[in-house]
């Protein structure tokens, strides 16, 4: 008997590329999930958990690295972009931080891995908290050196920064993996082309965009760089046009919900009731 799949809370997002079971099944999702759970504690007290407590991904988070994760055939990464679109205290910084180290520890040898804001503070968001995962993990710890705005892995070579939009003063570097921060602030697309277009002399390269929503244009007046994405997304996840090496997964509400509707909080915030108080909606 053919059993019917078990419904994940939270999933699968209003926008959702598709991704075949066969490249999942050949994935890195469960090894990742299994590195953040086991090394990359809580930093602070929050509804979803208290600092120093094993930071365990919810069911729709795993699906979602699963997803990010997936391989191709030949077993390389079947994406080369991912696009994450949540609303604010879903959890974001906290797996972001979690896959970048993933990338640093697990990752190639020599590997350089950034994260990237419009601001440098908000950056560090990201960074920081993997820092602290770090500070706070032994087993990690043991591995690296620690510095303002690098964590550096001796024995095999790799480090990872934290980088601001000054896109021209990015020139040279070989990215394996980018965790970009609130690409909606970004006030133009430089520092984006600038690092996605650096990472093609790398085997198994991925950026990875974590991002609430935000404004339609930027500072040029061009469409800005994160509703480009999120245009293109929603055509990607239509079948209007096919490219396996992008992938999205973006959650809303639909355009005619009543915003004060409790319905409305739980479709657009997979982390509604958990990673989220109910009482601060109301």
């Amino acid at each position: 008997l053919r059993m019917a799949p078990r419904k994940v809370k939270g999933w699968p997002p209003a926008i959702l590329t598709p991704v075949p079971a066969a490249d999942v099944r050949r994935g890195d999702g469960p090894l990742v999930t299994e590195f953040i759970e086991a090394l990359c504690p809580q930093v602070k007290d929050s509804v979803g958990g208290r600092a120093g407590e094993p930071l365990l991904l919810r069911p729709w988070q795993r699906k979602l690295v699963e997803a990010i994760y997936a391989r191709r055939a030949d077993k390389r990464y079947r994406h080369k972009v991912a696009l994450v679109g949540l609303p604010r205290k879903n959890g974001k910084s906290a797996v972001g931080s979690g896959l970048a180290l993933y990338s640093l520890f697990m990752g190639p040898r020599g590997g350089e891995v950034y994260s990237i804001a419009a601001e440098k503070e908000q950056a560090r968001i990201v960074f920081g908290t993997a820092k602290a995962m770090v500070e706070m993990s032994p087993d990690l710890m043991a591995q690296a050196k620690l510095y303002r705005d690098a964590i550096e892995i001796p024995s095999t070579g790799s480090v990872y920064r934290v980088l601001s939009a000054e896109s021209y003063s990015k020139e040279g570097l070989s990215p394996t993996a980018v965790l970009a921060d609130e690409v909606h602030a970004m006030p133009n697309r430089e520092l984006w082309d600038v690092m996605t277009l650096a990472q093609a002399a790398r085997y198994d390269a991925m950026t990875i965009a974590i991002t609430t929503a935000g404004v339609r244009t930027d500072t040029t007046g061009r469409d800005s760089i994160a509703y480009e994405l999120y245009q293109y997304a929603g055509r990607v996840a239509a079948g209007e046009i096919e490219d396996p090496s992008f992938f999205a997964a973006w959650w809303q509400a639909p355009a005619d919900c009543d915003h004060r509707a409790p319905e409305s909080w739980k479709i657009a915030n997979p982390g509604f009731g958990d990673l989220q108080d109910p009482e601060d909606f109301e």
